[in-house]
């Protein structure tokens, strides 16, 4: 789970892709649906989910 725009969300899955000026970028496939860019020098906010 990453913490994004004020929620968790699930990542389905996760690649790397590179930007138009050549940056790296993690690319997030989220279970809830859509994706996300991240640039690689950005810092996610990791969980895990309960088993509860």
């Amino acid at each position: 789970m990453i913490g994004y725009k004020g929620e968790w969300r699930t990542v389905k899955e996760a690649t790397t892709a590179l930007g138009p000026m050549g940056g790296l970028a993690v690319v997030v496939t989220w279970e809830e649906g859509g994706t996300a860019r991240f640039p690689a020098g950005d810092e996610l906010l990791l969980g895990e989910l309960d088993s509860t």
